[in-house]
């Protein structure tokens, strides 16, 4: 978110707890070997740094947002399960429902859909995690 969320992002080593941790890490590795993303994009979406981005990323993102629960089989952004998410970086309902507004949009792809939500997400709440 995502992503995508798109993609595999955590918030800090120290927020997560060690069961999120082992998920993140087990979900990141299964979503790399599946799409063929290297570690160095991964690890650049990671940090935020949305400047080099392929359409293996984006499939990462994807499948990433799948295994976290934040987006449908079927490609569709879970709004519900991402305000859960977004709430762990925001206590301001209003603030929650207005960067959902903005940043859950879909595209012409889920993996863009993906993707752009997820970048989104981290540009409005940079500490936002998938996990």
């Amino acid at each position: 978110l995502i992503c995508v969320a798109l993609v595999a992002a955590v918030v800090t080593a120290q927020t997560l707890t060690d069961e999120q941790k082992a998920k993140w890490k087990k979900w990141r590795e299964e979503c790399r070997q599946e799409t063929g993303v290297s570690e160095e994009a991964i690890n650049r979406v990671v940090s935020n740094q949305f400047d080099v981005v392929d359409d293996k990323i984006k499939a990462h993102g994807l499948c990433f947002g799948k295994k976290a629960g934040l987006i449908s089989e079927s490609g569709d952004i879970l709004i519900d399960q991402t305000k859960i998410k977004l709430k762990k970086v925001s206590a301001d309902d209003d603030e929650v429902d207005r960067i959902i507004k903005k940043c859950v949009v879909k595209k012409d792809t889920p993996e863009e859909t993906a993707f752009q939500t997820f970048k989104c997400l981290r540009e409005e709440k940079p500490k936002f995690s998938p996990v």
